[in-house]
């Protein structure tokens, strides 16, 4: 069984964290009196987005009463989800979503212009990020090959079940050109034939709809048995898991499914735009 990515143990250990302060009849301040800091830094640490320290599990056991095997658990959880992961080369804001990714079971993208990064051909890849403020010329090389690495989570063994709607713009703008975009289209045309690949095309004759100007990735994690939403801009990335959110997000996916073209219909459509870039390659 693959051992899951640091940002993952973090969320379990958040999870856990949460847990047994909500069985002891615990506050976010009581915790934070625990372990001399502030209710932010609690609340970083049950969201995953932070760990505790050796000593502050020490804390955490002796607080929580637990057993002398819950202990031994507790602090194994902990020492792994202070381990520091490798993503390559990715914008620091980006790296909890490139974990998370990568442990996901199953995935859903939603893009109108722009084809996911694990979904994107090297010279596409490098198109997009050439365009960048925020990348380094230096380190285009690097964050493209970062990219093609996270694609193999497409093929591998046991790959996470992927749903993917791109909008019609997607197979317009010729990002690279007219070469660049064809051979991204014929990558897309054979990861739609996978059976764990779901990849539909939303026609611009589909019209307005819920989610117009806003891309976004639904990601279900088994392990710590939650769903999270994902959103990026050009500086920042936000992760929501309460129903509240993630709930609005699934809705607006599953109405985008049922806009968008079937399956096979799509494949056709992808086959018509790679044909009709031929024609003006002649």
């Amino acid at each position: 069984m693959t051992t899951p990515g640091p940002r993952v143990l973090r969320l379990q250990l958040g999870r856990e964290i949460r847990r047994l302060r909500e069985g002891a009849n615990l506050t976010r301040d009581d915790l934070a009196r625990a372990l001399s800091c502030g209710a932010s830094k609690v609340s970083k640490i049950e969201s995953g987005f932070s760990t505790v320290t050796s000593t502050e599990t020490s804390k955490l056991v002796k607080l929580f009463k637990l057993s002398a095997d819950e202990a031994a658990t507790f602090r194994d959880l902990a020492a792994s989800a202070r381990k520091r992961g490798s993503y390559g080369k990715v914008l620091d804001f980006a790296r909890g979503y490139v974990s998370m990714e990568a442990d996901a079971g199953e995935l859903k993208f939603f893009y109108e212009e722009l084809v996911p990064a694990p979904f994107q051909t090297r010279a596409y890849a490098t198109a997009v990020c050439s365009t960048s403020v925020t990348i380094a010329p230096a380190d285009i090389d690097q964050v493209v090959q970062g990219r093609l690495e996270r694609a193999s989570i497409l093929t591998d063994a046991s790959p996470p079940k992927v749903a993917i709607i791109l909008g019609e713009g997607v197979l317009h703008r010729t990002i690279g050109g007219v070469s660049v975009l064809r051979e991204q289209l014929e990558h897309l045309h054979g990861l739609a034939q996978r059976p764990h690949i779901d990849l539909q095309i939303l026609p611009y004759s589909s019209g307005e709809h819920a989610a117009m100007g806003t891309g976004f990735t639904l990601l279900n994690l088994r392990e710590v048995e939650a769903t999270y939403v994902y959103l990026e801009d050009l500086t920042s990335s936000d992760f929501w898991d309460r129903p509240q959110h993630t709930g609005v997000y699934e809705l607006v996916f599953n109405k985008l499914q049922v806009a968008a073209l079937g399956k096979r219909e799509s494949i056709l459509l992808i086959e018509d735009s790679i044909r009709a870039l031929n024609e003006r390659n002649r």
